[in-house]
């Protein structure tokens, strides 16, 4: 049997390292900008910028691992893994508000008009990187509903907010050098980079939500549990009795475990060929789902 990556885990992985990529060339250049300049925003962005470019890394390197992984290291996928991979991206964010809230304070009490070419790279910088974190965020988001999968959906938030970041930092760079001659117009540096922190906390939130949410192992949603009893319904002629039903959900992954009793007078083949049956129908209908017929014995009298 094949353990090498399927083209899922590639997929996962060629996303992953395009987001590394693009966001080493942008933490780069956001570097730049700033020594350029002296734009409290354009500071702000480029220590988000890194944080987020370590987030990253991480996530890429977590599935890489996976993929380059020994034959049975992983045999019931990353859940966990990707799982622990938000829950650091979440982690990350908190980082990135903290130094953009200090950042910002240190502006409002000491305030300068933004000024040098660095304001340039910074607007080039923002134009350039909306397209580039958008193209990213829709690739990540159609790799996230299609594989489930909690490490993409997170790189996912990531992006979305990193595009509206460059959308809002690009409108508050023009704004601040083109109404440079006023004096309000030096808190808006500032402002903006709070209006960031707000932006970054609330994908946080999200983030730490959902990703401590799936950590559990919990009992299924009530919907799939439904499927379950309509799909033993429908071959309800075919088994003389059930026994029970266990079922959770870890990470991202689904496993159901069904007990049936059958009539002894049935052959091992007519027996395989339903529970062949249920599982087919309810793994094509819960989706990541791993189920399992086991045979029950009559109980005693």
């Amino acid at each position: 049997m094949s353990h090498l990556p399927d083209d899922t885990g590639r997929d996962k992985e060629a996303a992953a390292r395009v987001g590394v990529i693009a966001g080493l060339v942008d933490v780069g250049i956001c570097v730049v900008s700033v020594v350029a300049s002296n734009s409290a925003v354009l500071l702000a962005d480029a220590l988000k910028t890194f944080l987020e470019f370590i987030a990253l890394l991480l996530s890429w390197l977590a599935i890489r691992r996976v993929n380059r992984g020994n034959a049975h290291q992983f045999d019931y996928g990353i859940g966990k893994l990707e799982n622990l991979s938000g829950l650091l991206v979440g982690i990350l964010m908190i980082l990135c508000l903290l130094i953009i809230l200090g950042n910002a304070i240190r502006n409002f009490i000491s305030p300068a008009h933004v000024a040098g070419v660095g304001l340039w790279v910074g607007v080039a910088d923002q134009i350039i990187y909306l397209g580039i974190n958008s193209f990213l965020y829709w690739r990540s988001r159609r790799a996230a509903e299609r594989e489930h999968s909690p490490a993409m959906a997170a790189q996912g938030r990531l992006l979305v907010s990193r595009a509206a970041a460059n959308a809002f930092i690009l409108l508050a760079l023009i704004l601040s050098m083109s109404l440079s001659r006023y004096h309000w117009a030096m808190y808006l540096d500032p402002c903006a980079s709070l209006l960031i922190g707000v932006s970054l906390l609330l994908a946080a939130f999200g983030t730490f939500s959902s990703s401590v949410y799936d950590l559990l192992d919990r009992t299924l949603e009530e919907q799939h549990q439904f499927l379950i009893l309509r799909e033993l319904a429908g071959h309800f002629d075919d088994y003389e009795a059930l026994h029970g039903i266990r079922s959770r959900r870890a990470g991202n992954r689904v496993y159901v475990e069904i007990f049936l009793e059958f009539d002894p007078r049935k052959t091992v083949a007519e027996v395989q060929q339903i529970i062949n049956q249920i599982i087919q129908s309810l793994q094509s209908k819960i989706p990541n789902s791993h189920v399992s017929v086991a045979l029950a014995d009559r109980p005693p009298a």
